[in-house]
């Protein structure tokens, strides 16, 4: 079983892929479609794996990623400098892609994290190692071994969902979009509130994260001038139903994607225009923490999945072939 999940304002929704297995064990399930409105990036044996849209909202244009639930999963990475931690993060969450453990899966999207520590924007967790303690009531973002994701305000009595077991955690002040709508914070904070802006210019470069009404993940950016109302509105019109900002101002945004999946560094067709570097940089080691998609082997038969954590210590969270009926075979994602 696979979902995605978006908490927000007390209400919970899944998206869950139910297994039918015959008697010889054969997985049936209804590939992920392509939809009007969104370009497909890349696809797989279970069908689409990332589609794209652009979204054009006072003046300015926002590229828009969706990650499918039914098809692919998410890890975070800590920078080389932020957060900062005394403790070296085991290999699979440091400031690069891990080719020996993302990379047999297949990368599909990366995109940048969210304000530096620093900054007091919420507290951050990955693999049982703490680098900043987490804010109650603040909007979180969490994912478990399955690489599932979930967005809510930490502390509520519905979040983590029942059954939810974080390996990382990265928050980033109060939410965006709530209930489908921008959030109330979005609508009434001073702009102040939602960042520090360069130049005395609050219309600054920026990038938020969502999820929609099916559990997709929904990342967007632009790298013009926009205001955080405006981010919101971006969200919503690409179908977040709960979202939250990520990093903003023009050093920092990063998003790319190529049209099949990556098992070492090579080229993405999809970048953020306009972009200060591309978000091939991750490959290579990056000095602020990230995200990194990757593909769900070809079969419903499989997932990728990593240890998860026994205790609150530090614990390396390698992928590993897991399915009652997984053969290697299954790991192939080409169409």
């Amino acid at each position: 079983m696979a979902f995605g999940c978006l908490v927000a304002a007390g209400a919970v929704a899944y998206k869950k892929v139910t297994t039918t297995t015959t008697t010889t064990t054969t997985t049936t399930q209804p590939k992920e479609k392509a939809q009007a409105g969104w370009t497909v990036v890349s696809r797989s044996k279970r069908g689409v794996l990332v589609d794209t849209q652009t979204i054009k909202l006072g003046g300015v244009t926002f590229s828009a990623i969706r990650l499918r639930a039914r098809t692919t999963r998410l890890s975070w990475h800590v920078g080389s400098m932020d957060p900062p931690t005394k403790t070296l993060p085991p290999l699979d969450a440091q400031a690069k892609v891990d080719w020996a453990s993302e990379g047999q899966a297949g990368v599909v999207a990366l995109f940048n994290g969210a304000f530096k520590q620093a900054a007091r924007a919420g507290g951050a967790s990955v693999d049982g190692l703490s680098l900043e303690p987490l804010v109650k009531g603040d909007a979180t973002i969490v994912l478990d071994r399955f690489g599932h994701w979930a967005i809510g305000a930490w502390g509520a009595a519905n979040f983590p969902p029942k059954g939810f077991k974080p390996i990382s955690y990265r928050q980033n002040l109060s939410f965006l979009v709530s209930n489908g709508k921008p959030s109330p914070e979005a609508l009434h904070w001073p702009v102040s509130k939602w960042g520090d802006f360069l130049n005395h210019t609050p219309a600054i470069a920026r990038t938020a994260l969502g999820i929609d009404s099916k559990g997709n993940l929904i990342y967007v950016a632009t790298m013009q001038h926009t205001l955080p109302l405006t981010l919101s509105e971006a969200l919503v019109s690409a179908g977040a139903t709960v979202g939250m900002e990520l990093d903003m101002n023009p050093f920092w945004p990063m998003m790319g994607a190529p049209t099949t999946p990556l098992h070492s560094p090579g080229p993405m067709a999809l970048h953020l225009s306009g972009e200060t570097r591309t978000a091939a940089t991750y490959f290579y080691g990056w000095e602020r923490d990230f995200f990194v998609a990757v593909a769900e082997p070809g079969s419903f038969n499989c997932s990728w999945a990593s240890p998860g954590l026994k205790t609150d210590t530090m614990t390396p969270q390698p992928l590993s072939l897991t399915g009652k009926h997984c053969r290697a075979a299954h790991i192939k994602v080409k169409k």
